[in-house]
């Protein structure tokens, strides 16, 4: 069973101690400079990040699927499903985004026919 230690109690502390702890939780006022700029300050070095790249995943996933699948996605979006070796970074914007919403189709069949089931 554990125990306070009396020692710890906040009573036996300096009361300049609590007052300044109390004065750091205090809420900054609306419209403080200081609290402005460092705002404006963290946001600037937000702005300037760098943001993770996933290509390689993106690669690696296309590639690990299986030649079967890799074709019938391709066939779905209307693409040659000959361009199946092409590396996924091989095909255009608009024509990953019509794979992506023949996959999204698929599930959708494959999800009805399995709560048929």
């Amino acid at each position: 069973m554990r125990c306070a230690r009396i020692k710890d109690h906040a009573s036996f502390r300096p009361v300049t101690e609590l007052l300044r702890e109390r004065a750091a939780q205090a809420p900054t006022p609306p419209g403080d400079e200081a609290a402005n700029a460092e705002l404006q300050k963290a946001l600037a070095m937000l702005s300037k990040r760098q943001r993770p790249t996933h290509q390689t995943a993106v690669a690696y996933s296309w590639a690990a699927t299986a030649k079967p699948v890799r074709r019938h996605i391709l066939a779905l979006a209307g693409l040659s499903p000959d361009r199946w070796e092409s590396p996924i970074h091989s095909f255009t914007e608009a024509e990953r985004l019509a794979m992506r919403h023949a996959v999204l189709r698929a599930i959708t069949t494959y999800e009805r026919a399995l709560n048929a089931v």
